[in-house]
């Protein structure tokens, strides 16, 4: 348990840790006395020794491995942040001792059980580990809404979130999106104010909430939502879709479609809103809420007559329900550019630590290699879902499970064409039409490549005469000849190719670079100060480009799926929720810009010294931050990525 307390796995600590329970037991077991508590076992002659003594030497046995250092790897060690890293652990363990408890009848019990178990899996982390892998093995429906509804179903955790919960002035239910084809839904009203300003106020933040497509109403997401409508002080209205598997694809889309229509259509009346001046509408959804939200963004472009909302944030979304283990050589381009995530650099291609490149390496063991190569290298890369299949929050059984509930008794979908399940696939006709829109992720998700790849594609349909070069480029550069003969590997053309890629993208490069497009004040005469790595590539006229055009990400250092459900937990989901407000005020107030040198940090602190591969970047929210780019950078030399 001390080495989840301290927020990293260590073998070290563990070792400390068993030396140091074979210390303490000595010293007690030397006194003449029993210990506080164990007197009553004093008159049956030594039993209190005898028993701890062998509790002792069974606890000494059970870590000889981390005494002796012969322990296995930490497949964890790099994957987050030390105050991630315990946040997990505490879910876990709530994980493992709801789950434990979730077939006891009556509900007082079960909730009180529930606590209990949690408790001893707190301390036993790896009975709670064990717990949860089983579970999610075979995981139900059941399994999955007992766990994310944890903290509304129980009393005791629903108190302490409403401890971290801004109050607010109106919270009501509303039903609305009257459809010939879905039932009203049930949509959470939530604003800062006293009831006239509420009436008063022209601004209005549609909210679509995450939870797998299969459960989380809006009371899971209150702690973030209450603290976005504090910020903003626009009323910030949440959905709450009906889920799969009882109402599967599309209902979802066509139920908050139908919402956003008639808030758009009474211009707010359905709420209660009143005055002639038009409300202006910012979409926002997380995780399977942001896939439901560009299902809804699809449905307003393609309606006529429908004006679309003025801005759209995406959290941590599900933009490629095609869970795969390979990316294509094309979304390897967009996602790595020049600087290669190189599988072969290490001596296991599922290693965590630093690449080698040494005699231990799997690149220095190959000998031969075939004589026909491709001009242009580009290595084998996992997708991010697979490359994190040891995530503690998001694993690929609980994907798969979760796209085929959602999917449901439907005809069998064509994941490479349908966008209403995968947006990332949508035509660029559509694309090029999307107002200005805002992506937040972690570094370490799953799905962080799905966001990078449809923010990409979202910029590159914007600038459709960008890449045309490039691209025809990179087809030829595809086209390779077969050849049967075989040639010695270190002299080949592709070792030099390998072992030559440039860590820096070069200025003339015209392929799109993603990054924040935040900009401070004094952004442009800061910009020499700026590493490339962390600059937006350049507009050829920037005063001139359209405000449709802003695309914005933030990929935040040490975190996966799921942060904002940890606000009570983690100190950075509460600064990530601030930033995610003033982004949401930006949209709503019409104020975002872009800059020919915007990076992915507003107020960045750079120290000269500083190494530009190991860069931490703080935002002015305190939130550490990478670019996409900055990303595969600190991938490809082991500092981010399992897989580099």
């Amino acid at each position: 348990m001390l080495d989840h307390i301290l927020g990293k796995p260590s073998a070290n600590v563990r070792r400390v840790q068993a030396l140091g329970t074979v210390l303490v037991t000595l010293l007690v077991t030397r006194r003449k006395r029993a210990p506080w508590g164990l007197g009553w076992l004093e008159r049956r002659s030594s039993l209190w020794k005898t028993l701890l003594g062998w509790w002792t030497l069974l606890y000494l046995l059970r870590h000889m491995d981390d005494v002796l250092g012969l322990h296995a790897p930490e497949p964890l060690r790099e994957y987050y942040s030390r105050s991630f890293y315990r946040a997990t652990w505490v879910f876990t363990a709530l994980d493992a001792g709801f789950w434990t408890a979730m077939s006891v009848r009556p509900k007082w019990l079960r909730d009180t059980l529930s606590l209990v178990f949690s408790a001893y899996y707190l301390v036993c982390t790896n009975r709670a580990v064990e717990k949860v892998r089983k579970v999610r093995a075979l995981v139900t429906i059941e399994h999955l809404r007992v766990s994310w509804n944890k903290g509304v179903e129980n009393p005791v955790l629903r108190f302490v979130r409403k401890l971290h919960q801004p109050q607010l002035g109106v919270v009501r239910n509303v039903m609305l999106g009257e459809s010939e084809s879905t039932e009203r839904a049930r949509c959470v009203v939530m604003f800062d104010g006293s009831e006239a300003e509420f009436r008063a106020c022209r601004m209005v933040v549609l909210d679509v909430p995450g939870g797998g497509f299969v459960s989380m109403a809006p009371e899971s997401h209150t702690e973030y939502l209450a603290a976005w409508a504090q910020r903003t002080k626009a009323i910030v209205v949440s959905v709450d879709y009906a889920k799969a598997p009882e109402y599967p694809f599309p209902y979802a889309i066509d139920q908050c479609f139908a919402v956003y229509r008639e808030l758009e259509l009474t211009n707010g009346q359905c709420i209660g809103l009143e005055g002639a001046e038009r409300v202006r509408f910012v979409l926002a959804g997380d995780s399977a809420g942001a896939n439901i939200a560009a299902g809804v963004q699809f449905r307003i472009l393609e309606s006529e007559g429908l004006r679309g909302p003025a801005g759209i944030v995406f959290v941590y979304g599900c933009f490629n329900v095609d869970v795969r283990a390979w990316m294509t050589r094309s979304e390897t381009r967009v996602l790595l550019g020049t600087e290669a995530r190189d599988h072969l650099h290490h001596a296991s291609p599922l290693a965590v630590a630093k690449p080698t490149r040494h005699a231990g390496s799997l690149d220095a063991r190959v000998r031969v290699v075939s004589g026909g190569q491709p001009s242009a290298y580009v290595p084998l890369t996992m997708t991010s879902s697979f490359t994190y299949f040891n995530d503690q929050v998001l694993t690929p059984e609980m994907m798969r499970a979760m796209v085929i509930m959602y999917v449901g008794p439907n005809a069998r979908p064509d994941f490479r064409t349908d966008y209403y399940l995968s947006p990332v696939v949508a035509p660029d006709h559509l694309l090029a039409r999307f107002p200005p829109t805002y992506f937040l992720c972690g570094e370490k998700d799953p799905m962080v490549d799905d966001t990078v790849l449809f923010a990409s594609r979202i910029r590159n349909a914007k600038q459709p005469n960008k890449d045309t070069n490039v691209d025809s480029n990179n087809a030829q550069a595809d086209v390779s000849e077969r050849s049967d003969r075989y040639c010695a590997y270190r002299g080949s053309a592709l070792y030099r190719r390998r072992h030559s890629q440039p860590r820096v993208r070069t200025s003339s490069s015209t392929r799109f670079y993603i990054g924040s497009t935040d900009v401070s004040e004094d952004e442009d005469q800061r910009a020499s100060n700026v590493p490339r790595a962390l600059r937006m590539t350049q507009f050829d006229e920037p005063q001139t480009q359209s405000s449709d055009a802003v695309i914005k990400v933030k990929l935040v250092a040490g975190m996966s799926h799921g942060f904002l459900q940890m606000y009570s937990l983690l100190p950075e989901a509460r600064r990530v929720a601030a930033m995610c407000g003033e982004w949401l005020d930006e949209l709503l107030q019409g104020a975002h810009s872009i800059s020919p040198y915007s990076r992915c940090a507003s107020a960045v602190r750079i120290p000269p010294s500083t190494d530009k591969l190991a860069i931490n970047v703080m935002d002015r929210y305190g939130v550490e931050i990478v670019s996409a780019a900055n990303m595969v950078r600190r991938r490809g030399h082991g500092l981010a990525d399992p897989l580099s």
